[in-house]
């Protein structure tokens, strides 16, 4: 029995080590559309200029990066 559980936390593991690269990735996808993005709405004469697609691409991103930190302590 105790093999058993220690087998399924293993598989456990690796499935959350497998979900938090997906989220990394998903992380760099978002930071480059942000980038990108950021690139099209700038406007040297107001640093804060921006838009809400934008806006809404950084709180994906901060929401993917939250996920991703409680998925690898879970994994640890």
């Amino acid at each position: 029995m105790a093999r058993d559980k220690s087998a399924h936390a293993d598989s456990t593991r690796a499935e959350l080590a497998a979900l938090a690269n997906s989220l990394d990735q998903c992380r760099e996808r978002l930071a480059a559309l942000a980038e990108s993005r950021g690139m099209v709405v700038a406007d040297p004469d107001d640093p804060n200029a921006g838009d809400d697609l934008l806006t809404a691409i950084y709180e994906a991103e901060r929401g993917v990066n939250t996920a991703l930190r409680l998925v690898q302590r879970a994994a640890r």
